[in-house]
């Protein structure tokens, strides 16, 4: 999460609010997620991202034009490669080329919080600033939306995206409020390895929880415990739903995995096996800016009378069309909830 207050005559922001617009000359103040405090004479113009998911919410609020180089992440994204065809590479994310960043003369440079450069010393030796924001993480992904809106002065456009996200995170909210935990489904969630789950506060964690789930692995230690066969059997989850990388994401391609996973040994005497109750999803919708897509097709999967009437896929069109083109091409679901 990354905050943005005026420099004077602004009050200080909350996550839940949003932050306040600089105006008239002021500076701006960016408190970003490792806590550090970034002061900018005006709204950066010169933007070089190693985070995909940042690079997406540029784009999406309207400031696509400030990018000015990305990392091999972004290049290599199916949906981004192409928007951002023409900014610099500066080469690998973990150890970006720190020649190519000094020529391109960055206003600041946008990362993980979680995940920063390995050569980050570099950037502070050769006094280049760096944000730290995460934009992938639902529960704060709005605050990161409208803090990006003003670090780069696309305020209106970035409070319109964040409502859009939110309007559809509330919808769920609403309809899940009321079930009780005998309700909730048991969901083994996957990670694209083999038995790579998710544990306590990961997205597969986020999306369960929210959508009315009870995440199966959830008092599991780290992020993505390795559990086993005998693991799941004993857990005899009711839903299954396993993530497929963004690159190699495709029916066929889903359909497979989702074959091999229901014929591992044991598999079939799970219930939700038995039950046809297993999902393959592409990591694009299931985390990042359209986290919210997948968080809709989540609350079908588990909760199939209760989302009966919601259609995820009219929401991805409306994206592509309001805020990211072509981000409603490809498959992302199999089978279709």
């Amino acid at each position: 999460m990354v905050l943005v207050s005026c420099v004077s005559g602004c009050t200080q922001p909350t996550p839940t609010t949003g932050p306040d617009e600089g105006k008239d000359g002021q500076g701006i103040t960016v408190i970003d997620s490792k806590g550090n405090m970034i002061n900018l004479s005006e709204p950066a113009r010169r933007i070089i991202v190693t985070n995909s998911d940042a690079a997406e919410v540029l784009i999406a609020i309207g400031a696509k034009d400030t990018i000015i180089g990305v990392s091999n992440t972004v290049k290599n994204n199916p949906l981004l490669s192409g928007l951002l065809a023409d900014v610099e590479d500066i080469g690998d994310w973990q150890n970006p080329n720190m020649e190519k960043i000094v020529q391109l003369q960055p206003d600041v440079v946008i990362v993980y919080s979680s995940w920063q450069p390995k050569n980050i010393d570099q950037f502070e030796a050769a006094n280049i600033t760096i944000v730290a924001s995460d934009c992938y993480k639902m529960y704060t992904l709005t605050s990161d939306i409208k803090s990006m809106g003003v670090l780069t002065g696309k305020e209106e456009k970035a409070n319109e995206f964040a409502k859009f996200l939110d309007d559809n995170m509330e919808l769920v909210r609403v309809r899940t409020a009321n079930i009780t935990e005998a309700e909730k489904p048991d969901v083994y969630w996957e990670q694209n390895a083999a038995y790579s789950t998710a544990g306590n506060g990961s997205g597969g964690d986020t999306l369960v929880i929210m959508a009315g789930g009870i995440n199966i692995a959830g008092g599991e230690s780290g992020s993505y415990p390795k559990v086993s066969a005998e693991w799941v059997l004993d857990k005899n989850p009711d839903v299954i739903i396993k993530t497929a990388s963004t690159t190699t994401a495709s029916i066929e391609n889903m359909t497979l995995i989702r074959n091999d996973l229901m014929g591992r040994e044991g598999m079939p005497k799970v219930d939700a096996v038995k039950n046809d109750r297993v999902y393959v999803g592409s990591q694009a919708i299931m985390f990042g800016p359209k986290g919210v897509v997948g968080l809709l097709y989540t609350a079908k999967i588990i909760h199939p009378d209760l989302f009966a009437d919601v259609d995820p896929v009219k929401v991805l069109d409306e994206y592509a069309q309001k805020y990211v083109d072509g981000a409603n091409k490809g498959a992302f679901i199999y089978p279709n909830p």
